[in-house]
């Protein structure tokens, strides 16, 4: 440690960034989401705590449960989130972080994602059934996917979502659950993350490095990192791309390529979340800790 940095930071490569600020949730994290017009975050952590974080990192709500969260989602106004509680059940939460409402589930949840407006959510299970509520507790449609369904993000300016199971499967689908357009892949995927307009889409492809879509599914090229690509965020407007390894390492890029920074911290990296311009990016340690880090810009 030096003048209060840990030394991953301080032995950045490139432009080191700014520790904005840092917090550590009572135990190991189970999910986090960053809201990007507010700047704040939402997370869980494996004693069923659950966290509201403004924007300069200090605790805006806090509510400790009896309950194991697996994932959950945070509209980007900041207005509501949700959760999935138990395996088999999701519930809906306001800013207080108590549950408003809570649904039980046909099977168990792969993953979950909101509107950016918190109007709507949507949750993929295990069976390949696809489900969307909205904010009043009711069920708008059930849907099956050609598989199951891992990775959810909702688009800004259209009224839709970016979906892609584990392997052999990317597409994207209506508000109505209609197929807009689907893709084979030919690789895994760990991660996706698109542009506010959706005219970027990115996947973290492990072995096959960041891959860029357009926003009909169309490959645009890729990025190969120092490492297996794990996790990736985007900014709103396509201006960067910050992507995390399993191998410990986290890269941020301009969409051109060029390398603005490479960290290379100790604890494993669970999820990623960059802000609307690109000049931040808010990580979530596996070991419960939460820093965002500004950039020069």
């Amino acid at each position: 440690m030096t003048a209060g940095l840990p030394d991953w930071l301080m032995n950045a490569r490139g432009d080191r960034p700014q520790l904005r600020w840092s917090f550590a949730t009572d135990a190991r994290l189970s999910d986090m989401k960053y809201a990007r017009e507010t700047g704040e975050v939402l997370a869980a952590d494996e004693s069923g705590g659950l966290y509201l974080l403004d924007r300069r990192g200090q605790i805006a709500a806090l509510t400790r449960t009896g309950h194991s969260f697996q994932f959950v989602a945070f509209a980007d106004t900041g207005t509501a989130g949700a959760v999935i509680v138990d395996d088999r059940q999701i519930a809906w939460i306001d800013r207080q972080l108590q549950f408003v409402w809570k649904k039980s589930l046909a099977d168990d949840a792969l993953g979950l994602a909101m509107d950016p407006f918190g109007t709507h959510v949507v949750v993929s299970l295990a069976n390949g059934k696809n489900v969307i509520y909205n904010a009043d507790k009711k069920k708008l449609l059930e849907f099956e996917s050609l598989r199951p369904l891992r990775f959810l993000q909702w688009t800004t300016t259209e009224a839709g979502f970016l979906a892609a199971a584990d392997y052999g499967f990317f597409a994207r689908y209506s508000l109505h659950g209609d197929l807009d357009w689907s893709e084979r892949l030919w690789s895994t995927v760990s991660d996706l993350a698109v542009t506010g307009d959706g005219e970027m889409i990115v996947l973290a492809g492990l072995a096959h490095g960041v891959q860029v879509f357009d926003s009909q599914g169309t490959a645009q090229g890729s990025f190969v990192l120092d490492g297996t690509a794990s996790l990736v965020a985007t900014s709103y407007n396509r201006r960067r791309i910050v992507a995390a390894t399993l191998e410990k390492h986290i890269t941020l890029v301009d969409t051109e390529g060029t390398m603005r920074w490479m960290l290379q911290p100790t604890d494993d990296v669970l999820r990623l979340q960059m802000g609307p311009l690109g000049d931040h990016v808010v990580i979530g340690f596996a070991d419960g800790h939460i820093v965002r880090l500004d950039s020069a810009s």
